[in-house]
């Protein structure tokens, strides 16, 4: 929901067309949508919400002011110690003097209050407030309101903390309410082929040696700087932490499936050995093995609590404690005024809650963690979006956060009762999934390390097959029983997410399926930004995919700043895509190339790419999807400009680069930027340029291939530049054309070198080797505005050049294939983007000119629209959309 997300100022300006009576185009002049960290309070500014019970959050403060984030867990800072020293109170009411149906809080460390009580429908009101706990001054901030929305009164609330606590305590084995599901747990698994292969390998688990501290590899240092040698100690311990813990945890399970009391005794024996390792050593230090030890000590210290002594308990009890208290450090007042601290997420919050539930009223610490992960949990999931299932990073770290998301939802759902597998981002994962990754099929190509597996990995099934136990979705199962068809191998073994399976088990399931040509072509996820569009989603290998990307989060965590950018993948392979490697979060290649807009197909101006942080925001205003044509608009103008955001300046500083204009930073004032971006049928991709900026600006329109080859062809006219991509798939033919001269550049190299200096592995296990890759971009002479149109044919045959029909005072005309296209490039000219196919009985329009199909004739109700008309089972569908603002615009600004 929307209230669990972080953001900046938002201020909109609606700009009206003079032949229509509806606004057509929206000018977004926010310098950030979602802030890094939350600067105002929601809900405010009576705003109406779809909950009964939403969650209350507001700026932190460490006493004297906002709270300035300096970096995430597992990086090198120190934490403000003030912002330990405040606690806050909220109250709540019907009236604005705050005397009517009146709630007041509890003192609490946090700067969120997420409500476990219905509120009835209307308006109400709030504060918060805040004292240094050396102090009884408090200090409260203004009133905000917001109106409950009567269609939400009666929807279910999640119980308070203190009651999922009471829930907890008792005798253990505690986790996954073992100590009230143990014994059917063992009865519905006996006859379960995959208990049976799980207990085998149990067997031979036991037989392993017990593992010591040391590296799991090794990587030479020498003529290494300080900061490489401490990345590539950590590199070389990477996963330490769940090989040494794993065992631990599986062999609990296999006690609990068989009652065989070798397995739990020998889970001891491993579980002593990992506590004992030194929390300050350099193989159990850090958040992630650190957190990897605290879970699977936990594990045993709940599922063998009867085989410990009593010393052994509160020695393991103190192992807890310790590193519980690590991770916990980083999370009140902290955590959940961040947008995302990415470790967190992914692994330390779910390390954490299992050791929280082992431990509660035995470790004092425990109530408290438990009380922080569910508040958080209730405030803040899903995060790095609302309601469409979406996630920006790309599915290269995506895939990080799969066991937190199975684990924690299964555990605190067990506690509290909710079931989070029905919330609508839950519901909406699985059009994600089958939309964005295909199965026998590249992903979307973007973000940090989707380069190691581009295509279906082991937990990316494992973790689609999870949601089919929850989630009722015969699409899902389509998508699922086409992965277990590709990939087999990865249905054999164990994995990380085989408990869950099993506590979920049943002998016989019922899992309907349904065709994909059930569904829409392409599917839109605003929230992130992301539209996925189709030509044959039933069958890869025949399959012509687009992704496009403009996202309202910016270029936050492991995004990249690649607003308004495109991957397109044909018959499973990436043709264009993101350029680059990840050797780390902010090396030189990755901070001047990898993680820039040099590595996207999208615009550079002056060679100056988008800021990276949030506030390199990008949003897609439209979306249409048809039989025959997909389109979506995106809007980039606020995505460029001087790195700002202080997180990344730092990134900078810490490798001695300047993000300046010779490193491709900088400010050039753009003031429009807006693509419009359409899938033909047929294998054709149309791309519409507006571009506009307050100087003269050389505009660079980039294209980037990963796996090809690019060549130039030879042009006529000096207003149009051709390529070829050769691939074996087919020969891809781009054609961009102008009304100014273009210049076309070639080559295979990196703005900035890719080194693997951390000895980065691939999916084999093997060191990567980082080629060079091939680049093409297209740059304009100076001007303050300039457009682009772009024609790319996937799979010709040959190196075909379209050639303008027509090209007059900017207006060009081009034929291809059987689609006609007719678009204005001249500046002084209104925009205007004509596509038609008589064959097709399907046409398209952007602007203000009617739409002649076959016999009939479309106006636009609004001028500056989109409008898309077919002809289906003999009857004219007609489509027309006009800008729409993302959820974060309509619900959570700092002003109406």
């Amino acid at each position: 929901m929307l209230h669990k997300k972080t953001f900046m100022l938002l201020l909109f300006v609606i700009t009206f067309q003079i032949y229509g009576q509806q606004p057509a185009t929206i000018k977004l002049t926010a310098e950030t949508l979602h802030g890094r960290f939350r600067e105002w309070a929601y809900p405010a500014n009576g705003v109406t919400i779809n909950t009964n019970a939403p969650a209350l959050l507001w700026p932190g403060t460490n006493g004297e002011k906002k709270i300035m984030l300096q970096g995430d867990i597992g990086d090198d800072f120190t934490i403000d110690p003030k912002i330990h020293h405040v606690v806050y109170k909220v109250m709540l009411a019907s009236d604005p003097d705050f005397k009517q149906n009146l709630i007041s809080s509890e003192e609490q460390e946090w700067a969120m209050y997420p409500l476990h009580q219905p509120l009835k429908s209307g308006k109400w009101y709030w504060k918060y407030g805040y004292r240094q706990k050396s102090s009884q001054n408090w200090v409260w901030s203004p009133s905000y309101d917001f109106i409950v929305n009567p269609a939400a009164v009666n929807n279910p609330v999640s119980p308070t903390a203190a009651t999922v606590l009471q829930r907890v305590s008792g005798q253990h084995p505690r986790l996954w309410n073992m100590n009230k599901i143990g014994n059917d747990f063992y009865l519905k698994n006996l006859s379960n082929p995959e208990a049976k292969k799980f207990i085998a390998y149990a067997e031979k688990l036991m037989l392993e040696p017990l593992p010591e501290e040391k590296p799991r590899r090794y990587i030479d240092t020498t003529g290494k700087s300080e900061l490489q040698k401490k990345i590539n100690i950590e590199a070389m311990y990477h996963g330490f932490g769940d090989m040494v813990g794993n065992p631990v945890r599986n062999l609990c399970i296999a006690y609990q499936l068989t009652k065989d009391k070798r397995f739990i005794l020998d889970a001891k024996r491993r579980a002593l050995n990992i506590a004992n390792m030194n929390p300050d050593g350099l193989a159990t230090r850090d958040d992630f093995t650190g957190g990897a030890i605290l879970e699977a000590v936990a594990w045993f210290y709940d599922a063998g609590y009867e085989f410990l002594s009593s010393d052994e308990k509160t020695f393991l009890k103190s192992v807890i404690k310790l590193r519980g208290e690590r991770i916990y450090r980083h999370l009140p007042n902290r955590f959940e005024i961040n947008i995302n601290d990415n470790h967190i997420w992914q692994i330390t919050l779910r390390n954490l809650a299992i050791g929280a539930v082992a431990t509660i009223d035995e470790v004092p610490e425990a109530n408290k963690w438990l009380t922080y992960i569910y508040e958080v949990w209730s405030a803040r999931f899903p995060i790095l979006s609302n309601n469409d299932g979406g996630w920006h990073e790309g599915s290269g770290y995506f895939k990080v956060n799969f066991r937190s998301f199975i684990y924690l939802s299964q555990l605190l759902g067990d506690l509290s009762g909710v079931d989070y597998f029905q919330l609508p981002w839950m519901q909406n994962l699985p059009y994600f999934l089958l939309y964005t990754h295909p199965s026998a099929a590249s992903c979307m190509a973007m973000g940090d390390m989707w380069e190691k597996e581009p295509n279906i990995a082991k937990i990316d099934a494992s973790f689609a097959d999870a949601l089919t136990y929850r989630i009722n979705n015969p699409f899902l199962n389509t998508y699922v029983a086409a992965i277990k068809k590709d990939y087999p191998s990865y249905f054999t073994g164990t994995d990380d997410l085989l408990l869950y399976r099993l506590i979920n088990y049943k002998s016989e399931r019922n899992l309907p399926e349904s065709s994909f040509n059930e569904l829409p072509k392409s599917r839109w996820f605003k929230d992130v930004g992301i539209a996925a569009m189709h030509e044959n989603l039933s069958d890869s290998s025949k399959n012509l995919s687009s992704y496009f990307f403009s996202c309202p989060i910016g270029s936050s965590g492991h995004g990249h700043a690649s607003q308004n950018a495109f991957t397109i993948n044909y018959k499973g392979k990436t043709i264009f895509g993101s350029t680059g490697y990840y050797s780390n979060f902010s090396d030189r290649h990755n901070l001047l190339d990898y993680r820039t807009s040099r590595a996207y197909s999208t615009i550079l101006a002056d060679s100056l790419g988008q800021k990276i942080g949030e506030n390199g925001y990008g949003w897609t205003p439209r979306f249409i999807t048809g039989k025959h044509i997909q389109y979506v608009l995106g809007d980039a103008t606020k995505a460029y400009g001087p790195i700002t955001n202080e997180f990344w300046l730092d990134r900078f500083q810490k490798i001695n680069v300047v993000p300046n204009e010779a490193n491709g930073y900088g400010e050039r004032n753009i003031t429009l930027y807006r693509r419009h971006y359409l899938q033909l049928e047929d294998g054709y991709i149309v791309i519409y340029d507006e571009l506009e900026a307050e100087k003269p600006v050389k505009w660079t329109t980039q294209f980037q291939v990963p796996y090809y080859t690019i060549e130039s062809k030879e042009t006529a006219s000096s207003k149009q530049q051709n390529f070829t991509v050769k691939t074996d798939v087919g020969l891809v033919n781009t054609s961009v054309f102008a009304n100014t001269d273009l210049k076309m550049q070639v080559h295979d190299k990196f703005a900035e070198a890719a080194v693997n200096w951390n000895k980065v592995t691939g999916a084999d296990g093997k060191v990567f080797e980082y080629k060079n890759q091939w680049h093409a971009g297209i740059t304009s002479t100076p001007s303050k505005k300039m457009r682009f149109l772009t024609v790319i044919k996937i799979d010709g045959k040959a190196a075909e050049v379209i050639k303008p029909v027509a090209l007059k005072n900017g207006n060009i005309q081009l034929n291809f294939g059987s689609w006609e296209l007719s678009a204005q490039l001249n500046n002084d000219e209104a925009p205007m983007l004509n596509i038609k196919n008589e064959k097709l009985n399907s046409a398209f329009n952007y602007g203000a000119s009617s739409i002649k199909l076959g016999k009939k004739t479309y106006q636009h109700q609004t001028s500056g629209s989109s409008m898309l008309v077919e002809t289906i089972n003999n009857k004219p569908m007609l489509q027309e959309v006009i800008d729409e603002l993302p959820d974060v615009a309509k619900y959570d600004s700092k002003t109406k």
